[in-house]
């Protein structure tokens, strides 16, 4: 009497698991439930054909191996259904993992690659093949973000900011790598183009820039940049490179404002004569 009570309980508990499971399945999608409701399925329909061998004479033997293949299914299908799971699980995982190793790697002002991003580039190429590969590199620095910040504030700072990286991806390729160096500072790797071209495009940022602020009412100022470009034959060089491309920059600089202040010193004059 106690075997069959202890049976009995076994079987209803085994049969509330299997609708359980049944019911989850409408609103969990999950490949791991269908296994595990149809091996909570297999473990009660081998309970209650136990359950008849105890009380049926007929043929017990022959229920008595439904009952034992039932249970080995039982356990086939559950550990296969585990095992989803755990493949599951990893993919998310790994899923999770790419998508914070991105984040990592992204400026969120401008969703351009940062630092971060530009060393873990180098430490993969350490060793590979691409480590030979030559193209032009160029640093970018903003020249009045600081009168910007001061007049209008750093949203509108920001705002420039995001400026200076939408030209820029007008003119670089899909192969090209953006990367937001430092404040106002960003650098741009082109690979297989040379210093010569690389120029080329970056002379006509200034007049992208006046063209995208004009279009975008929220920038109350044109923003303008000073710009250097240098070539490189490995990325063993790129460190030398970036050096040489930061130098030609501020030297840019220095010229344009010798320039500007000419120019100011002659209209001056002018007005005064």
């Amino acid at each position: 009497m106690d075997s069959n009570v202890g049976l009995i309980a076994q079987c209803l508990g085994i049969i509330f698991l299997t609708l359980l499971a049944v019911f989850m399945r409408s609103s969990i999608k999950s490949v791991s439930l269908k296994f595990w409701t149809l091996a909570w399925s297999t473990l009660s329909i081998a309970l209650l054909t136990l359950f008849v061998a105890f009380h049926v004479s007929l043929r017990p033997a022959l229920l008595y191996s439904i009952y034992f293949l039932g249970q080995y299914v039982f356990g086939l299908v559950f550990i296969t259904g585990c095992r989803r799971e755990v493949e599951q699980s990893n993919r998310e995982l790994l899923a999770a993992r790419d998508k914070l190793e991105l984040l990592a790697q992204m400026d969120p002002l401008t969703e351009a690659l940062n630092r971060h991003a530009f060393h873990s580039l180098l430490r993969r190429n350490e060793s590979d093949r691409q480590s030979i590969t030559s193209g032009s590199v160029a640093v970018l620095d903003i020249d009045n973000l600081k009168p910007i910040n001061d007049t209008w504030g750093h949203s509108t700072g920001d705002k420039a900011i995001r400026v200076v990286a939408r030209s820029m991806r007008s003119l670089i390729r899909a192969d090209d790598m953006l990367f937001r160096w430092g404040g106002d500072e960003f650098l741009v790797l082109m690979f297989k183009l040379s210093e010569e071209e690389a120029s080329r495009r970056m002379k006509t940022l200034n007049d992208i820039l006046e063209e995208n602020c004009r279009k975008w009412p929220e920038m109350p100022a044109t923003v303008t940049v000073s710009h250097g470009v240098a070539g490189f034959n490995s990325l063993r060089e790129l460190g030398h490179a970036i050096e040489a491309a930061d130098q030609a920059m501020y030297a840019r600089r220095s010229e344009m404002r010798r320039v500007k202040a000419n120019t100011n010193s002659f209209q001056y004059a002018d007005r005064n004569t």
